[in-house]
């Protein structure tokens, strides 16, 4: 939950309380395979499908054609899968989350407000999988897959053999998507697409198992490993496409225009597209910030963009360097702010001159906080959402102190604080923070536990340890688990490895103790 303040000189006059929620928001690459490459994709884009890699992650090679007249994107997509773990897997599992918008019933929406997330009334999103094949040196095999799981958003595909520890395979799949008329992560509005969450994506497998969990309406249900992308998208020439990784290469051929996206180590990717784009870039370190907005909210387009540009200065000296040259913030149909690796989403209601520019500027600042707590250091965030929202938080009144002066990120602190004792004694959440998204109620239990009582404990771990060791902690565990999905134990052992100090007893009672 993101709690608005507004700077005046020195000072910090809070002016909102609960106003919104902020949506948390290697594959080795198969030599001599190519992924087939539609048709109609035009000349210009360069048709690479190798990506270099020091380690073994996973590999996506998408082509995809966005329909922008009938909402609808066909894909094909090569996967190369390794077993990074020590058990043989006889099948592979994917997650189909825009199965999840084909039904009423199944349809996720934010804040508990299905009447404004399909404003426009509800049509079906999906996604129709035509063919998933494996590579086999020159050859492709069809190979046998379901569909399961709450809105069949899984997809099970079963191998010609068990898959061994340390071995890769390479799939191709060829699927249509179906968008929705949704503001949401994924769906359309009146001059923007879209697209997060929308290819099939693996599963994770753990020390749990495959991780399958449904798409739920609360919180981010997302769990991904990082991997390389490769993405090309194909639609009409008039669009912009903001999206996560690097343009490497563009292209025009009649109405149409290609772009291709490279993305390293990033755990997702997503885009959006529009015709009404207008684009501000500036450089943060060695990061490209760019910021696109709609035509008419210039001066916004601008504050959004400094706003960013700052955060990762801020960010990058607190915790450790951002990893990837690009950084977009997006302007678009959607109920608050949103995180991707490289790209966030930024509702358009911010860039009116009705909102403050508090508003648009702390959605930014918790959003890019969540490049690096939920884009590198990756967890899961349907059992511990708070490892990323309370860190994302907590960041806002980092950035508060680091660029208004520690009074002003004190008194931040403390209006969390006090929020946090309101919550709890309004029971607003029991004061179980660690707890898996199908035990929240709604967004009014799940804000307050996972975003300010997440904050709260960091808070308290620095009270104890001092700002040079908090801070020491923070960069430890960033630099330990880049690329990497960690647990509420991993930070408690850097925290305890770092400070010398034991916090068993201090996360037990912030993250699973009623209060």
């Amino acid at each position: 939950m993101i709690r608005r303040v507004r700077i005046t000189g020195i000072f910090i006059l809070i002016i909102a309380m609960l106003l919104s929620f902020v949506e948390g928001c290697s594959l080795g690459h198969q030599e001599g395979v190519r992924t087939p490459v539609p048709s109609d994709i035009p000349a210009g884009t360069e048709k690479k499908t190798e990506i270099e890699t020091e380690t073994e992650v996973n590999e996506y090679i998408i082509y995809a054609v966005l329909d922008t007249d009938n909402n609808v994107l066909t894909a094909e997509q090569q996967v190369t899968y390794v077993n990074n773990d020590d058990a043989e897997l006889p099948e592979l599992y994917f997650h189909i989350y825009p199965n999840a918008f084909k039904k009423k019933e199944t349809a996720p929406f934010l804040f508990d407000d299905f009447s404004k997330a399909y404003a426009r009334g509800f049509n079906p999103g999906y996604s129709d999988i035509i063919s998933v094949e494996v590579y086999n040196g020159q050859n492709r095999e069809t190979l046998e897959y379901s569909l399961q799981g709450e809105g069949e958003t899984i997809l099970r595909v079963k191998l010609p053999e068990p898959l061994q520890p340390k071995e890769k395979i390479t799939l191709g799949l060829e699927y249509k998507i179906v968008i929705p008329p949704a503001g949401e992560r994924f769906g359309y509005g009146e001059i923007n697409i879209n697209m997060g969450n929308w290819y099939p994506v693996a599963a994770v497998y753990d020390d749990d198992g495959w991780n399958l969990d449904k798409y739920y309406s609360v919180g981010d249900p997302f769990y991904s490993d990082a991997s390389n992308y490769v993405v090309n998208i194909k639609a009409p020439k008039e669009y912009i496409i903001a999206a996560s990784g690097s343009l490497t290469g563009e292209g025009i051929e009649d109405e149409y225009k290609s772009w291709r996206f490279d993305a390293k180590n990033m755990r997702d990717f997503a885009f959006v597209a529009s015709d009404r784009f207008k684009v501000e870039e500036d450089k943060a370190g060695n990061t490209i910030v760019k910021s696109y907005y709609y035509e008419g909210h210039e001066n916004k387009g601008k504050e959004a963009l400094r706003y960013g540009k700052r955060s990762i200065e801020i960010f990058n000296d607190s915790y450790g360097k951002y990893p990837y040259p690009v950084y977009s913030i997006v302007e678009t149909e959607f109920p608050s702010g949103m995180e991707y690796p490289g790209l966030v989403y930024i509702s358009t209601k911010y860039y009116n001159d009705a909102y403050s520019s508090d508003t648009l500027l702390y959605t930014t600042v918790h959003e890019t906080a969540h490049q690096w707590w939920y884009g590198v250091v990756g967890n899961d965030q349907i059992d511990e959402a708070w490892l990323d929202e309370g860190f994302a938080t907590y960041s806002e009144g980092v950035f508060t102190e680091k660029e208004y002066g520690i009074s002003n990120g004190n008194l931040y602190y403390e209006y969390l604080e006090e929020s946090a004792k309101e919550d709890i004694k309004s029971r607003a959440y029991d004061g179980v923070i660690l707890k898996p998204l199908n035990r929240f109620n709604d967004w009014s239990d799940y804000g307050p536990a996972v975003y300010t009582g997440g904050a709260m404990l960091l808070n308290e771990i620095r009270r104890q340890v001092g700002d040079q060791v908090f801070f020491e902690i923070l960069q430890t565990y960033y630099e330990e688990f880049s690329f990497k999905n960690a647990t509420t134990g991993d930070f408690l052992r850097v925290c305890e490895n770092v400070s010398g100090k034991e916090f068993g007893d201090l996360f037990d009672k912030y993250l699973s103790s009623t209060k």
